[in-house]
């Protein structure tokens, strides 16, 4: 075992992009998930786009709100 241990912070850090499009395509697939069972009840397939569409808007808003505060902690570092 090394003397220096990364955490999945220091990963995130090295890769944001990569943070980021994990955040979006999760949002695509569980809301994209959600309107497709919706959709399948009530006989309109639309609601597997609008829950797809969501669920991306959610995930670049939740992006960007950890780029803010992952920002606003490291700024408050001594």
């Amino acid at each position: 075992m090394s003397g220096e241990q990364r955490s999945w912070q220091d990963d995130a850090e090295a890769h944001p992009a990569r943070e980021y499009l994990t955040y979006i395509l999760s949002g695509l697939i569980t809301l994209g998930l959600v309107g497709w069972i919706v959709g399948l009840i009530s006989h309109h397939v639309w609601f597997a786009y609008v829950g797809a569409g969501i669920g991306v808007l959610i995930g670049i808003y939740l992006a960007w709100r950890h780029h803010v505060d992952r920002q606003r902690s490291a700024g408050e570092r001594p």
